[in-house]
């Protein structure tokens, strides 16, 4: 049995044999198929012919995000990633928070921005929003180090 590689799948039809490389970028998917008789109808250099398209494809292009890009339309918040909530304290006292979710190595994370210290209610979602943007790039840098860790930068020989 092959061996599962992502993103590159064995394509074989008709005339044709080699390997299917898939990039997912922001808004579009992008393809090549590297013949194995562009290498001497070997398949393992055209697999590391694969690897190495994929490896520069993930160097220049930026991968499409793993958040989500289009908001709810139950968020009334405005802000994927941003809702308001009530939360209950200690005392046993509800207060309106907002809450921020984001997931970074594997880990769903929540941080509370807490109404009542900040000025005003517009302060606490700007303070919200912003820290949510910080960990939306955060959240694309460790996409673009796992994509780039699956298939190191390799010289090939044709």
């Amino acid at each position: 049995m092959e061996e599962t590689r992502p993103y590159i799948t064995r394509y074989a039809y008709k005339r044709s044999l080699g390997w299917l490389v898939r990039y997912y970028a922001h808004g579009q998917t992008l393809q090549r198929l590297v013949s194995d008789s562009r290498y001497g109808d070997d398949p393992a250099r055209s697999l590391q012919a694969a690897q190495h398209a994929f490896a520069t494809l993930a160097q220049t292009i930026a991968p499409r995000p793993v958040y989500r890009i289009q908001r709810s339309p139950r968020n009334k918040t405005g802000r994927i990633g941003v809702c308001l909530l009530w939360k209950k304290e200690r005392k046993g006292q509800r207060v309106p928070v907002y809450s921020v979710n984001w997931t970074l190595a594997g880990r769903r994370r929540t941080k509370v921005f807490r109404l009542h210290r900040y000025p005003s209610q517009m302060a606490a979602w700007h303070a919200a929003v912003i820290f949510r943007e910080h960990q939306e790039h955060a959240m694309q840098v460790e996409r673009i180090q796992a994509l780039r860790a699956l298939y190191p930068t390799q010289e090939h020989t044709r």
